[in-house]
Formats: C-alpha cells, structure tokens, sequence
C-alpha cells in the first residue's frame, strides 16, 4: 500500500524516538542487570571468604590443640596457607625438637572450602613401618628416616621389655638423642620431676581403661599378638615439658582438652579420651590426677646415661638422633 492510502501517515521521526528510548531502556535494563549481579556475586564472594576463613579458623584451632595432646615429642610447626579463588590449603607441619635441633617429622594437607566443608587430602608419608633383618632380635619402627619410640604400659606383663640405654655409650658427644623411658608404675608429675631433674621434654598420660590394660595384656601373651601390645609414638597422649620451673606443664593439656570436648572437630574423641582420664567423670580432671607412666628425655648420650641405673625406668627404646652441629 502506498503512502498515499496509509489511514494515517507515518512519523519517522516520532518512530526514531521511541527507537532511542527503547535503546536507552534496554541499555540502562543491562547496566542495572550487570551492576545488581556485580553486586550479588560480590556479597556471595565476601560471604564466602567470610565462611573459609571461619572454618579455617575452626579446624585449624582444632586441628592444633588435637596434635598438642596426642604424639610423643611431636610438635606442630604452624600452618601455612595457599589460597585459590574458591578455596584454601593448608600445609601443617610437624618437628622433634631434640635439643634445639629440628627434625623433620612429617606434614599434613588440608583443604578448606569456601562452603565451609574441609577434608584431609594427604599426609606427607604413610605410618611407621619396621625395617631391619628378620634375624634381628627386634625390629624398631622408622618414620622419615628415623626410629620411633615406643611404650610399655607398667600394668601389661610383656614377653621381653626391650632397653636401648646400652646404644648410649656407642654414640659420639656431637650427636643428640630422644629415649622412651616406660615406668615401672604411674607417677605423679612432682615424683616424676624429683625421679628426672633434668632433660625431660615430654609427659606420658596414663589413658587406657582397666578394658583396655586387659586386653593388651591377652595380646602381651599371644606370640603372633605380642606387639600390638606395644605402644608406638604415634598413639600415646601427654603433654611437653614447660621452659618455666614455676609452671605446671599439665596445665595447657587439661585446658586443651576441657575446649577441645564442648566443641569443635575433635569434640567425640576428647570427651572418650576425657572419660577415660576422669573414670567417666567421677573424679576431676587435675593435675593431680594425672597419672605419668613414661617420659621422654633428650640430650647427649653423656646427659642421658644419668639415667642407666633409674629403678623407675622399666623399658627405654631410642628415638630420633641428629648431630648437634650439622
């Protein structure tokens, strides 16, 4: 149809404006559409970063007071984080201060999500495994290059009780030492400090039941069990010596534990380990009711050969050496 015959002739120039206001709606429906998702993705980023580092916060709180308690000598060396745009890894690791020398004693990977999930990816190395011949009247456990420890509980009758104290007089004075001293019987925290003046680095807690001494001591007389019934380094629970001689070293271990049961990722493990220690809560949890069954001393071999004669010492088995000056 031509214009001519149009009903009503058109107006370009008003069609031009509507275009244009058209235009300029749907670009001012973008830009508010871009801005208000800016705006959501922002808060969602912030409250997700907000939520990561809570938790890192939370499991890194538990994850330190857990490994305070539990590892003969072990001490942790901080965490130290790599972040990504939606999570964190944390890499923790753990030392034997053997007189003022570090040993290297593992690490341990974590990642922390902006969900406020977390999981163990790896350790560093798998558990402690024996090494030796299978003549050797005992085979000891290594874990990154290193002897482990072990323990005697002073309540389980063992085949043999195993005494390293004899390796002493075979190291040089430039080499430093941590030993195991398993006792005959559980002392208390000053007996232990009168029995070791000197050279003590680490407590050993008496945690097992009267359930689990019997059981030990039925796997203590099974030859293909015997053992099991040995404690390695790994599994006891206790406490570092304190710098300060006015200061009670239990004392962070109990508060340790008491945070550690009311909340947080350990909260099961320390209430059965706080049941244990209490005799399901019917006594309090003290100092002095901390029974110590072993101690792990440090120092030259001339230092630590103070100890050969010690009556309280049951069994002593030789854990990680370094050279003093190397």
């Amino acid at each position: 149809m031509s214009d001519e015959n149009e009903f009503l002739p058109r107006d370009y120039e008003f069609e031009g404006l509507v275009k244009k206001a058209r235009r300029k709606t749907l670009l001012k429906m973008i830009i508010i559409s871009v801005i208000s998702s800016v705006v959501v993705l922002g808060g969602l980023y912030l409250l997700g970063s907000y939520v990561l580092q809570q938790t890192i916060e939370k499991e890194t709180n538990a994850e330190m007071g857990w490994s305070s308690l539990q590892g003969a000598n072990i001490e942790s060396m901080g965490t130290q984080f790599n972040y990504t745009p939606f999570s964190a890894t944390g890499t923790t690791e753990f030392v034997k201060n053997v007189e003022g020398v570090l040993i290297p004693w593992g690490e341990r990977h974590d990642v922390y999500t902006m969900f406020g999930t977390s999981k163990r990816e790896s350790l560093s190395m798998s558990g402690p495994s024996k090494m030796g011949s299978i003549d050797d009247d005992r085979l000891p456990f290594y874990y990154e290059g290193q002897r482990v420890m072990e323990f005697y509980h002073p309540d389980v009758q063992y085949v043999k009780v195993y005494d390293d104290r004899s390796t002493l007089s075979k190291m040089n004075e430039t080499t430093v030492a941590e030993m195991a001293f398993s006792f005959d019987q559980a002392y208390s925290i000053q007996e232990v400090q009168k029995l070791f003046p000197d050279h003590v680095a680490w407590y050993w807690v008496d945690t097992f039941t009267k359930k689990d001494v019997k059981e030990m001591s039925n796997q203590a007389r099974d030859k293909n069990m015997e053992e099991t019934a040995i404690i390695n380094g790994f599994d006891v629970y206790g406490f570092p010596n304190s710098p300060r001689p006015d200061t009670d070293p239990s004392l962070p271990f109990i508060s340790t534990l008491n945070m550690l049961k009311k909340d947080g990722k350990y909260e099961r493990e320390a209430s059965n380990l706080y049941n244990d220690l209490t005799n399901n809560k019917k006594r309090k949890l003290t100092p002095d009711s901390l029974k110590i069954i072993g101690v792990v001393v440090t120092g030259k071999p001339s230092e630590l050969k103070a100890y050969m004669k010690s009556s309280a010492v049951r069994g002593a088995i030789l854990g990680a050496t370094a050279n003093k000056y190397e």
